[in-house]
């Protein structure tokens, strides 16, 4: 049987600088290799059906990835998910923001298909080898690593029915840029691409966010009569500036109600800014991506530990894409807006159908896991109701064990944890 379906696309930026480091062993364990795919990063798959790009598609591809401009990453160390080793790229915020973008534009079009809570930038090197390889394979990678690669296109491959094959190119910062000089200082294109990775940054931070205008009125007004005549005085004197400007831009917008009056400003507003932008940039000012190192963005998730008479309720995990068949804890991701408490409570009714007074929760453990994970672990030994398989779709079995004799195939990360508390320690790294 296929491993793919035929018509399946990806979006994927391709790192020859890897193969001779990867290329042995991708070829041995790597299954997409199999199919033609040379060492690459995902930025998305599966991206829309092949007979869905069409040359508006492939035109909005070109503009997204015009926006950004070409990088350097550095692979310096291994990770592994369940049954995958991989490269993990440095830094992975670029090749984030790339797949935060399409996945925006086109939400349809989830990464992975919306099997994992968290699509974490990797080159797979093997996803097919048995787990006493793994070691072997990184002693061996070791020897070839770090290296960097550029990241100048992304590359739409397609799946024929036998293989993947190249088709279509979009240059990070090329074709479609909005203008010609892009990496001079003061391009339009370099400050566009800069304002683009800042949107995708603000929306994985804070979500689509869309609340009330608060524009117009007299006194709005006002004050935009007022910095509009400061400007004019400013003109007539000799002495004007970028504030001026932009100022009088922006109290314009703040007097305007209508909504179509309204978006005309602030696209003015946005356009002052630009050039402004590009006018510090032209007397060499640092770019963002270079001022400092972006700040580290932690994603967080919480475990719960039922224990009944020196036992620990665990549940079998199945049709997820994620440790399908292994023993877990209660466990899921921090909602926005939610505390850590509040996080386990729910997660606690959502996959066993009890309710926890967030009174009888305790924390015992913090984990880091590499590269970004933090979990957080809570244990309960009361709660109201008979814990059951309340998400019979993604557990096929719950049971007890002793909490100092986990089954065997337990997931490896909260199987640490759960020792690291039986030992009284309560912080742990994983993966580092």
């Amino acid at each position: 049987m296929d491993h793919y379906e035929a018509g399946l696309t990806a979006l994927v930026v391709n790192v020859p600088a890897a193969e001779p480091v990867v290329g042995r062993w991708r070829e041995r364990y790597d299954s997409s290799a199999t199919y033609g795919v040379s060492a690459h990063v995902t930025v998305l798959y599966p991206f829309l059906r092949r007979d869905r790009v069409d040359a508006e598609v492939e035109s909005e591809l070109r503009r997204l990835f015009a926006a950004f401009g070409p990088f350097d990453v550095t692979f310096r160390t291994t990770g592994r998910f369940p049954g995958v080793l991989y490269l993990a790229p440095e830094p992975a915020g670029p090749l984030r923001a790339l797949t935060e973008a399409v996945w925006r534009r086109w939400p349809e079009a989830p990464p992975y298909g919306g099997r994992y809570p968290d699509a974490v930038p990797h080159l797979t090197v093997a996803d097919s080898a048995p787990a006493d390889a793994f070691p072997e394979i990184e002693a061996d990678l070791a020897a070839g690593l770090p290296f960097t690669a550029r990241a100048g296109e992304v590359m739409l491959v397609a799946y024929d029915g036998t293989a993947w094959r190249s088709e279509l190119s979009f240059p990070l910062g090329g074709e479609g840029r909005a203008d010609g000089d892009y990496g001079r200082p003061g391009s339009l294109a370099e400050v566009l691409a800069d304002v683009a990775a800042e949107r995708v940054a603000q929306d994985v931070m804070f979500g689509i966010q869309d609340p009330a205008d608060g524009t117009g009125g007299p006194e709005r007004t006002a004050a935009a009569d007022h910095a509009k005549a400061e400007l004019e005085r400013a003109a007539r004197a000799g002495e004007i500036t970028w504030r001026h400007i932009l100022h009088e831009e922006v109290l314009e917008a703040f007097a305007e109600s209508d909504p179509d009056r309204l978006r005309a400003e602030l696209i003015q507003v946005a356009a002052v800014a630009v050039k402004w932008a590009q006018a510090l940039g032209g007397r060499g000012a640092t770019a963002p991506h270079q001022v400092k190192k972006a700040r580290f963005k932690a994603i967080v998730d919480v475990h719960v530990l039922l224990v009944r008479d020196g036992k620990l309720l665990l549940g079998r995990r199945a049709n997820t894409g994620y440790a399908d068949g292994l023993w877990h804890l209660p466990s899921g991701h921090l909602e926005a807006g939610e505390s850590a408490v509040e996080g386990a409570v729910r997660e606690a009714r959502e996959e066993v159908g009890v309710a926890i007074d967030p009174a009888d929760l305790t924390f015992v453990h913090a984990m880091h896991r590499a590269p970004d994970r933090v979990g957080l672990f809570f244990r309960a030994e009361r709660w109201d109701g008979e814990p059951y398989n309340a998400e019979p779709g993604k557990c096929d079995a719950l049971e007890w064990h002793p909490l100092d004799r986990l089954p065997d195939g337990t997931v490896d990360y909260p199987g640490a944890a759960i020792r690291a508390i039986g030992e009284g320690h309560p912080f742990a790294q994983f993966g580092f």
